[in-house]
């Protein structure tokens, strides 16, 4: 929304705490979604962002030739999905979620397992990034907005060993400069602090 230039409301519902609040869809509704100026109601971050793509054209987040429209659904769908449930889930969740869902103790071997996970990533970005201006290509897209938004959460829990990975701390800390990361370095969960680099820009 930041990155297009469209005015929005943001709603706070918390994931373990869910209201439903957005449609009647209650058995598969999905964070994140939104809700229109018309009020059609989009769940789930592939729908909200072709939707989005479809209906508000200026500045494009998935560029414009199929080739490249491609590379960045590739990219966005390896972040979104499998970082999401090899290293985010295992790490934040474990850290973080968990003890809201069922007040219980962070399972070791899962945070081990995403903090070992995460690497290959880490390296895959560092790898476009020495051949590309961006990880979709030239121009920034919605593949770093994914990548960048699922490394936040990890980074949250200062779970990232950005010394090791100099390409990727450059290309994360051009993306934090982007309209669409203020809102989101800005966020916190009740009683867990992130570390003192999470929020700024050059760190």
């Amino acid at each position: 929304m930041k990155e297009k230039s469209l005015d929005h409301e943001l709603i706070v519902d918390i994931p373990w705490d869910r209201k439903k609040i957005f449609s009647q869809n209650h058995v598969f509704s999905d964070l994140p979604a939104l809700i229109d100026m018309d009020g059609t109601v989009l769940e789930g971050w592939y729908a909200i962002v072709e939707h989005l793509e479809q209906h508000y054209r200026s500045n494009t987040l998935l560029r414009i030739t199929q080739k490249e429209k491609a590379e960045t659904r590739r990219i966005m769908a390896l972040f979104n999905e499998m970082f999401f449930a090899e290293v985010t889930q295992n790490v934040v969740f474990e850290k973080v979620i968990k003890k809201y869902v069922d007040n219980s103790s962070p399972d070791s071997a899962s945070i081990r397992k995403g903090n070992g996970a995460i690497r290959k990533y880490l390296d895959y970005i560092s790898w476009l990034t020495d051949r590309r201006n961006w990880l979709a290509g030239e121009e920034f897209t919605l593949a770093d907005i994914s990548a960048a938004a699922q490394i936040s959460c990890v980074d949250y829990v200062n779970s990232v060993e950005w010394d090791s990975h100099p390409n990727v701390k450059e290309w994360y800390m051009r993306v934090k400069s982007r309209p669409s990361f203020r809102e989101i370095l800005a966020d916190r969960v009740p009683n867990v602090t992130p570390p003192a680099h999470y929020q700024e820009l050059d760190f």
